[in-house]
């Protein structure tokens, strides 16, 4: 997963565009280019099963697990996670798969 994430940070440098996956399970992950870092996403459309609210219980209720991880419900009532890379010159902060998977957790029924 980590080197999938560097793949998609690395295609939304270079295109100056989000660039965007769809995982195993259903979820969409992406990268939005930031002056400084990258945005990383995981969540998925407006049919998904998991309401706001849930996720936002979830996340107040371990804090140091997903604390990190930012709910966002976009227009079109899509809901996702939402979370910062930090470049430091031309690297840039790997997230974990433990990172990833926390995003999923938050999302998951």
């Amino acid at each position: 997963m980590e080197e999938l994430l560097m793949k998609l940070a690395a295609d939304a440098r270079m295109q100056r565009a989000v660039a965007m996956v769809t995982l195993d399970n259903g979820l969409h992950l992406f990268a939005y280019p930031l002056e400084q870092g990258m945005l990383i996403a995981v969540g998925g459309a407006a049919d998904t099963q998991v309401r706001a609210d849930e996720v936002v219980g979830r996340r107040a209720r371990d804090m140091v697990r997903y604390g990190a991880w930012l709910p966002a419900m976009f227009n079109d009532g899509s809901l996702y996670v939402l979370r910062r890379m930090v470049e430091h010159g031309d690297d840039m902060t790997v997230l974990p798969d433990e990172a990833i998977e926390a995003a999923e957790e938050l999302l998951g029924d």
